[in-house]
């Protein structure tokens, strides 16, 4: 009788089973059953013998709970001509405990809402701790800070730096670095990700981190950071909207200290500071620009972004001030004066740039000078030229007179050939040997004065034709006289 009963059973779940596979089935299966927090894990829905395409999932309808990462879908029938579809879906719980798969509906079969355990952290690995930073703690609005979201416990990953992103402030990633820590008396290796946030008004502030992504031996790891809140206090009402918070760093990359009048030089520098935009940096340069001397010239300010603005904490701008002075002599500039507001002690500061002083240098004296020595020493040339060529003359003159010394065969002659020799230099011909000889200075005893008075009674006490022999002798003693005579 029990048999038959259990037969009847049997045959009756038998039935039950035929016709259920005939109406269709659904199975929604989770592998692996016990998901782990950043783990993907693989969503399976398979059906039966149903009408209906099974449903489509998008990202935002599993939010803010799992990461849709991939969905994949396969059709077709069986042996026995049965219809099978199923939807694979990898998908990554983003937060611990208890976590929701929503219900599934296709046609009359329905898969209920799953609710599973996430666990914080694989089996014998300790779960992750995230912590913030921020330098300083209290900031201003407009006020540079330094926020750090430190990853502690992932030493074996391989860290994406995450999508940081807020609407009351701008953010500008940094280097992301892995050092060792202090943890609750422990030294630990932390991950740290770093960003430059900039409040753009007072009030609350909210980071949100986004998904930091990460691999562990090519397996994707994601993980969603609580979103760090914090409040930026505001600024004084007597402080100008468009002043600088905090102290700017001012580096001089060239500095003109030497100049020709009517050339340009230049002063180049690099100016940081958080926050700081084109516009701001415009206006100190043309305030700076204005209280220049007039002696300088005219100037003007090119301003452009520096190489390594992205790398840096701070926002960089390099300024090129041009000037071209317009007196000579050595030009002092007044200091740049950089006001900024200081939010450790809560007064307004100043940073000072004194410039090096300029030595203009004018051409135009050197340059009359030197045409002028250069004017001179032409004019030497040609003097000498024409001082070279006169004593040569006198010199050949000379010459000539002395060979007609030489040559003269009667007192007559020799009188003439004699006062055409030059008593001195520039001096002009004396008309008779006694004005030759005053002339000439020619002490008493000098042996011309004794040729004079030989040639002298010659000529006019001497008969004519008398003394030839004594002629001769004596136009001889006379052309060495002369001869030796300079």
């Amino acid at each position: 009788m029990r048999r038959g009963l259990r037969a009847v059973c049997a045959l009756a779940l038998c039935a039950v089973s035929a016709l259920a596979w005939a109406q269709g089935a659904l199975q929604c299966r989770v592998d692996p059953p016990t998901p782990v927090l950043g783990h993907p894990l693989t969503w399976t829905l398979t059906a039966r013998d149903i009408a209906q395409p099974l449903p489509v999932f998008s990202a935002a309808s599993l939010q803010p709970d799992w990461l849709l990462t991939d969905q994949q879908g396969a059709s077709g029938s069986d042996a026995a001509g049965h219809r099978e579809q199923s939807v694979a879906l990898t998908l990554i719980p983003l937060r611990s405990g208890p976590v929701a798969l929503p219900a599934v509906q296709a046609g009359d079969a329905r898969c209920p809402a799953q609710s599973l355990d996430v666990a914080p952290a694989a089996p014998g690995q300790a779960p992750l701790q995230w912590r913030t930073q921020m330098q300083p703690a209290r900031p201003y609005a407009l006020q540079g800070v330094r926020v750090e979201l430190w990853v502690i416990g992932a030493g074996n990953l391989v860290w994406t730096t995450p999508p940081a992103r807020s609407a009351q402030a701008q953010l500008v990633p940094l280097e992301q670095l892995s050092r060792t820590e202090r943890i609750d008396g422990t030294p630990q290796l932390v991950q740290v990700f770093a960003w430059r946030v900039l409040p753009l008004q007072a009030g609350e502030v909210t980071v949100d981190f986004g998904l930091v992504r990460a691999h562990a031996f090519g397996q994707l790891r994601v993980y969603a950071p609580p979103p760090l809140r914090f409040a930026a206090r505001a600024l004084p009402l007597w402080w100008p909207a468009d002043g600088l918070i905090g102290a700017p760093q001012l580096q001089v990359l060239q500095a003109t200290t030497a100049v020709r009048l009517g050339q340009t030089g230049v002063w180049r520098l690099r100016l940081s500071s958080p926050g700081l935009d084109r516009a701001q940096v415009l206006r100190l340069a043309n305030a700076w620009i204005a209280a220049l001397p007039r002696c300088f010239g005219p100037l003007g300010a090119q301003v452009h972004h520096a190489d390594e603005t992205s790398a840096s904490e701070t926002a960089a701008w390099d300024v090129d001030l041009f000037l071209r002075p317009i007196s000579a002599g050595r030009l002092q500039a007044p200091a740049l004066r950089l006001n900024y507001f200081d939010p450790r002690t809560e007064l307004p500061a100043t940073v000072r740039w004194q410039p090096p002083a300029i030595q203009v240098d004018d051409p135009r004296l050197r340059h009359l000078t030197m045409g002028l020595l250069g004017a001179a020493g032409l004019l030497g040339v040609l003097f000498g030229t024409r001082a070279a060529a006169c004593k040569l003359c006198r010199d050949r003159a000379r010459r000539a007179a002395l060979r007609a010394v030489a040559q003269a065969d009667s007192p007559t002659a020799l009188l003439r050939a004699w006062l055409a020799v030059p008593p001195r230099a520039r001096v002009p011909a004396a008309p008779t040997l006694q004005a030759w000889l005053q002339a000439a200075g020619l002490p008493q005893t000098h042996a011309l004065r004794r040729h004079a008075e030989r040639l002298q009674r010659m000529l006019y006490l001497d008969p004519p034709g008398v003394g030839r022999a004594d002629f001769a002798a004596l136009a001889t003693a006379v052309y060495e006289a002369l001869h030796r005579r300079r």
